[in-house]
Parts: C-alpha cells; sequence; structure tokens
C-alpha cells in the first residue's frame, strides 16, 4: 500500500508534465507486457515442474516396488531352502513313498490359507523332470513331463547360479500364467531335480497393481532379458509372454547390472508414450519399471496452467484497461485540476464523518480495521485485525508495510501495491486477496484464507491524502459458496443439454405404424431419460442401484405378477456411477419395450432373466440378457433399427463396453461386458 508523492500539476491546455509525457507510453506498454511475459515464463517453469514431479513420483515407485518384489522374492527362496530341508536325505523313492504327508507339509511351506488354498504353488522334480510332490495336488501326475521348462533346463547346468528367476508359462495342471523361482536338488551322483516356486501372474499383476500412485501408471517385474514377469495392468488380449524389444537400449542396460535408469521412449509392449523408471532388484536378475502415459503428465501441467490462465488473463485485461485509463487521466489532468481542489474540498468533511461511523460499526461487527499515514512504513492494526491474520497483537507489537505484504499470498502482491496506487487516484482502496495465516501449531501448514479489503484516503491540510483507513472482512465462506454455485450450474447446463440430444434423436429415429405407436415409443423413451434423471437426483447426484434401476425400466412396459411373463433379477448390489445411470437406463428400456412387443415379454409363458456380476480381475461389469418361451426370431434384423443404435450408442460408444447379441431358437440374448472404472462408483 505505497504511495508516491504529489505529482505537479501540468500547464494549461491538458498537455501532459515535461519529462513524463515522452516516457509515460513506454513505461505502460512494459506495464501491460510484463504481466505476459510472467505467465509465459511461469507456464514454462510448471511444464519443467510437471515433468520433474513425475519423475520424482516414478522414483519413488519403482524404489518402492524393486524393494518389495527383492523382499517377495527373498521370501520365495526361503520356501525353497526350506523345501529342500524337508527332503534333504531322501531319494526319489522316499520321497513318493511320503508324498502324502510331504504334500502337507509342501502346503504349510506354501503358506496355507483358512480356506484350504495356497496362494503359492511349490514343487519338487526329479533329474528326469518329473513331479515327486507338491503343495497344490495330491497325488501328482507322474507321466505329465517337464523337461521343456526353462528352470529345469538352466539348472541342469551347474555354472548357472540359485536361486534362478524363470520365465512365463501356463501351468499344465491348472492352466494358469506363471513364473518361477528355482533351486537345484543335489546328491552324491550331482544334479537330482529342483525344487520351484509358481508365482502365479494374475496375484502378481493384483500386487503391483497396490503399488500404483496414480491412474494410467503401470507397474511390471522385468527379467534381465527384457520377458516382463508381471505387470499391473496385466499382459493383454494376446496373453503371454511379454517381452522388450530386443532393439531396447534398456536390454543392455539390464544385461550390464545398472542400478537404473529412465526412459522416455514410447513402450515396446503396447506402443504408448510413457516416461518410465527402472530400478534393479537387489540380489536378483530382475528390474522393477514405474511407468507414466506422458499423455497423464501433459494434462496435469495444463489443469495447473489453466488455474493460471483463469487468473492471469482477467488482471492483465484489467491491468491494459487500468493503463488505459491512466493515460486519458494523465492527459485530462491539467484540465481537471482546479475542479479536483473544489471536489477534494467538499470530500473532507464527507470523510470526517463516514470515518466515525465506520469505526462505529467495524466495532460492532467484530471486522478489522487498519490505518496507514502517507510517507510511513508503519501501519495500526486493531485486535480484530490481528485476528483475521492469525497473529497474536501481543508478539506483533509493530505492524509494517513490510510485515504485512509478506502475510499476502505471493500472488496477490503485485495486485495489492496496484489497488493501493489505484486508491491514489480515486480516493477508494477495494481489494479482495489471500492471505497465508498461520496454522494452529507451529508444525502445521498455512491455511489460505480470502479477504475483502476497502479503505478510503484522508485528505491533509493541502488537500492531498495524508491517511489511508480501511476494514478488511474474511470473505472464505463467500468464495467457496461462488465456486459451488458456478460448478453446479455447469453440471445442470451439461445435463440437460445432453437430454435435448437424447430427446431430439429419439424423436428423429423413432419408427412407428402409426401416429398413436410413434407417441407411444417417444414418450416411453423420454420417460426413461426422466427416471434415470429422478433416480439420480433422489441419489444426491451420486449414481444409482442397478437393480432398482432395471426394476423400474422393466415394470414400465410389463406388470410383473403371476399371471403373465416371469422376470428375473440375479445379481449383486451395485451402485452405477452417475455417468453410466443414462446410458444404462436406455438400454435396458429398448431391450424391454423390444422383448414386449417381439419377444419374451409378449407372450404369458416367456422368460426373461437379466443377470450381471462383476470380474474384478479383469475390471469388467458383465451383463446378460435372455429371452424364452416368446415368439421365436426369424433371424438376425436386416438393418438397425433405434434401439440397435441406442444399445451401440450407449453400451459401447458411452460406457466403451462391448456387445453381443444372438437371435437363437429359444430368444434373444444379448451379453455386454463394460468397464468397471466407467460404470461403477467403487472403481471411480
Amino acid at each position: 500500500m505505497s504511495r508516491p508523492g504529489p505529482a505537479a500539476a501540468p500547464p494549461p491546455g491538458g498537455a501532459a508534465p515535461r519529462g513524463i509525457g515522452g516516457s509515460l507510453p513506454a513505461l505502460l506498454a512494459g506495464i501491460v507486457a510484463l504481466p505476459l511475459l510472467l505467465l509465459a515464463g511461469a507456464g514454462w517453469f510448471g511444464w519443467q515442474r510437471a515433468w520433474q514431479d513425475a519423475e520424482h513420483e516414478l522414483t519413488r515407485a519403482a524404489e518402492v516396488a524393486a524393494e518389495y518384489l527383492g523382499r517377495v522374492l527373498d521370501g520365495h527362496d526361503l520356501r525353497l531352502q526350506r523345501a529342500d530341508d524337508v527332503l534333504d536325505g531322501l531319494d526319489d523313492a522316499a520321497i513318493r513313498a511320503a508324498e502324502a504327508p510331504l504334500h502337507a507339509t509342501f502346503r504349510r511351506i506354501a503358506g496355507q490359507e483358512p480356506d484350504g488354498s495356497t496362494p503359492l504353488a511349490l514343487f519338487a522334480f526329479d533329474r528326469a523332470a518329473r513331479l515327486l510332490v507338491a503343495a497344490t495336488v495330491h497325488p501328482v501326475p507322474r507321466e505329465v513331463p517337464f523337461d521343456d521348462r526353462d528352470f529345469i533346463r538352466a539348472l541342469r547346468d551347474p555354472a548357472v547360479p540359485e536361486p534362478y528367476l524363470g520365465g512365463v508359462h501356463i501351468g499344465r495342471l491348472d492352466g494358469r500364467a506363471f513364473f518361477s523361482v528355482a533351486r537345484r536338488r543335489t546328491d552324491a551322483a550331482g544334479f537330482a531335480g529342483a525344487v520351484v516356486v509358481s508365482v502365479y501372474a494374475d496375484a502378481a499383476n493384483a500386487a503391483l497393481q497396490r503399488l500404483l500412485r496414480a491412474p494410467g501408471d503401470v507397474v511390471s517385474l522385468v527379467r534381465t532379458d527384457g520377458e516382463v514377469l508381471a505387470r499391473s495392468a496385466g499382459f493383454g488380449p494376446a496373453g503371454p509372454p511379454l517381452r522388450i524389444s530386443p532393439d531396447s537400449p534398456l536390454i543392455g542396460l539390464m544385461a550390464r547390472g545398472e542400478e537404473g535408469t529412465v526412459s522416455r521412449a514410447p513402450s515396446t509392449l503396447d506402443g504408448v508414450a510413457r516416461l518410465a523408471v527402472y530400478r534393479r532388484v537387489e540380489g536378483w536378475p530382475a528390474y522393477a519399471a514405474a511407468a507414466r502415459p506422458k499423455a497423464a503428465i501433459r494434462q496435469r501441467w495444463r489443469e495447473g496452467f489453466a488455474g493460471d490462465l483463469a487468473v492471469a488473463l482477467p488482471a492483465w485485461a484489467l491491468l491494459l484497461g487500468m493503463a488505459g485509463a491512466v493515460w486519458r487521466r494523465q492527459r485530462a489532468l491539467g484540465v481537471a485540476n482546479a475542479t479536483l481542489e473544489q471536489r477534494v474540498a467538499a470530500r473532507t468533511q464527507d470523510l470526517a464523518e463516514s470515518e466515525a461511523r465506520l469505526r462505529l460499526a467495524q466495532e460492532a461487527a467484530g471486522i478489522g480495521t487498519w490505518d496507514w499515514t502517507a510517507g510511513s512504513r508503519d501501519v495500526r492494526w486493531s485486535p480484530e485485525q490481528y485476528a483475521l491474520f492469525g497473529l497474536d497483537p501481543a508478539r506483533e507489537p509493530a505492524m509494517t508495510l513490510d510485515r504485512f505484504r509478506a502475510l499476502l499470498h505471493p500472488e496477490d502482491r503485485a495486485v495489492a501495491r496496484a489497488a493501493a496506487a489505484a486508491a491514489m487516484e480515486n480516493g477508494r482502496y477495494e481489494l479482495e486477496f489471500r492471505i497465508l495465516r498461520p496454522g494452529p501449531t507451529p508444525e502445521a501448514a498455512p491455511e489460505l484464507r480470502w479477504l475483502l479489503g476497502r479503505g478510503r484516503w484522508i485528505p491533509g491540510r493541502a488537500g492531498t491524502p495524508s491517511r489511508l483507513v480501511g476494514v478488511n472482512v474474511d470473505i472464505t465462506d463467500r468464495r467457496l459458496a461462488e465456486e459451488r454455485r458456478a460448478l453446479m450450474a455447469q453440471e445442470v447446463a451439461h445435463r440437460a443439454k445432453n437430454a435435448l440430444h437424447l430427446v431430439g434423436a429419439a424423436v428423429r429415429l423413432t419408427r412407428a405404424a402409426d401416429t398413436a405407436e410413434f407417441i407411444r415409443l417417444v414418450e416411453g423413451r423420454v420417460a426413461a431419460l426422466a427416471r434415470a434423471q429422478t433416480l439420480l437426483a433422489e441419489g444426491d447426484g451420486r449414481g444409482a442401484d442397478l437393480r432398482s434401476l432395471a426394476a423400474g425400466e422393466i415394470a414400465t412396459v410389463l406388470a410383473i405378477d403371476a399371471a403373465g411373463p416371469v422376470v428375473a433379477l440375479d445379481g449383486p448390489a451395485l451402485a452405477l456411477a452417475e455417468t453410466a445411470v443414462q446410458p444404462i437406463s436406455m438400454a435396458l428400456h429398448e431391450l424391454a419395450t423390444n422383448a414386449a412387443k417381439h419377444g419374451g415379454l409378449s407372450v404369458p409363458e416367456g422368460v426373461v432373466t437379466l443377470c450381471w456380476a462383476v470380474e474384478q480381475p479383469a475390471g469388467l461389469l458383465r451383463l446378460r440378457w435372455e429371452e424364452r418361451g416368446g415368439p421365436a426370431p426369424a433371424c438376425a434384423p436386416s438393418r438397425r433399427g433405434f434401439g440397435s443404435r441406442v444399445l451401440e450408442a450407449t453400451l459401447e460408444g458411452q460406457l466403451g463396453g462391448r456387445v453381443r447379441r444372438d437371435w437363437a431358437a429359444s430368444g434373444l440374448v444379448l451379453e455386454a461386458e463394460l468397464p468397471l472404472a466407467r460404470v461403477t462408483t467403487e472403481a471411480a
């Protein structure tokens, strides 16, 4: 709130004062251009910071994953050593004879769950790669050969170090993908077989998912030859194994055993451009990799920079307007000087009376007051003013301009200076600004609060401003309420726009034999939209229950009772996400309408079954609509009607799922696979 000294009066005719007229345009241009330069610098700094933060987070994630995987693999090796100790001194015949108790021992070593299952598979092989005993099956199949497994071939070579980390295979006993940790068994003749822990890929992938720091991140366990043993994103529809391209420089780095590296090249596994950090797993021929899509990093930067633009551009526009106003005012200052002196004299008494009324109001309302004398660095504060800033007057006996500016948010200090300078021109000071109020304890982070400051200059004897007196009010709650109202208005507009688009599509694409049927079909589809919105409103915008949604849509076309068609709803309780309620409601309405007109709901003996199931490992919600007992469909429809378009636009287009329809002789069967992340509130 600094104040320049009084300017010399311009000569008659309104010309600018000498020494200012020539430099003022350049000065104003510099003032206007400076915020744009600062904004560009802030954008560049934010860009660099976004990548640095992402690399730091991924480095930490890779280090945590490497340490975690090292401990897990060390634990598997301890199980192998314990199993080898159990078999020590027993030849193959003795092991086969004692298979039952050894099977129980192996199950304990593998870590038997309360339900009787084992999270790992523990095996012992003879020198011919035949199973001797296993933790997962008893008795083991003797005739199944395993001499093609890489761990058998490797451990036969005494030069291969132990423990051996094997590649990905498909289990012959259970058909599940796994990778292995193995040790050789020895006797007097040398290689006597192997003990092996098989780590299931799906369990390992799920464990890696728990290490993710942000949506879209991927954590992997990679062997030094480039084969991917486990990956939080799974192995994809093509199935294992995945392998880093032999041309990738990462292969050479891992082969040399370097501690780690950072890669910015597109992934050779799926082609996605990612920032990836690799860290060696201590004591094992493997690396932990944490990767984040570059698109996610750029999106985070854009979101941060958009906030800067939202603040900076209006402020720059205001500054531009102020610069123009200053220039125009400077040109007119000479002509208006005489009139201004008369107004100042007339306002002096008004300001004195206003000050007295203001002090009374401030004392009654607990509003903080302040008083600054021109030319001084000290500011007088009331006790309420100290309380607004979270300060103790006893510890802050004297307040200064520098101390006041230090309490402001760094981004608002320049705006506060401009507001004080503007007050010199018009006699009024008004500013909404942020402060960093100290926390309740010295260790607590500062609290961001919004204040509204208003004040007036009180003229001195010469008519020039002498004291700036004002008040501050905490408006944090008002600003938050304004932000919430703006967000709610955007959401209401978005929903209304979507509803109008869908109603328009229903009117355009509905086909009917006559006007009455056309009206009925359109009203039914619009009613389905209305019911979806009602469920959202009842759930306060947090989604809706799938069973309630399905029952409501089917009930609109058929009364479910003992005398009519049978409708069965089978599936767990499932809360749909807000964005999924309307698409699923429309799809179920079209299925029910078609069934009531042509399918299983059109005859009393008809049966319609809607079942759903959640597959967490695959991240899918599976829906199945099956009709039986109705008129047999002749064949698949020859053209795509409105119902088919709705199913494709909602389940596939809006929710990103896959839909398969089968016009079997018994009736229509529809199966849909929908991603949980876009359908359920739990996944969101």
